[in-house]
């Protein structure tokens, strides 16, 4: 089983709610109204200075090709220039146990 955490600025999210949909990810949880700064996107703090926030998902996938084809179709997604722009990171990992 795999964790995905996907980050990404509140302008793009839909297009990864898509994308989860899109792929039937088995499940996730998504925070809105996240703040954060990377090192090569835009830091988004929700304020006048530093507008907009980032949305946070976390998917959950048994079927491990699904899981890297989801993080395919993000790298994909990254590589339009408003979309690196916006800000999009993902992250796997494993899931050794749940309840």
């Amino acid at each position: 089983m795999k964790f995905l955490w996907i980050f990404c600025n509140e302008s793009i999210a839909p297009e990864v709610i898509e994308l989860l949909e899109e792929i039937e990810i088995d499940g996730y949880t998504v925070w809105q109204n996240v703040r954060g700064h990377h090192r090569g996107c835009k830091t988004h703090w929700g304020d006048e200075v530093w507008p907009g926030t980032n949305w946070a998902f976390l998917a959950i996938e048994e079927i491990e090709g699904k899981a890297w084809h989801l993080l395919e179709e993000l790298k994909k997604l990254k590589k339009r220039p408003e979309v690196r722009r916006a800000g999009l990171r993902a992250y796997v990992q494993n899931c050794d146990e749940k309840v």
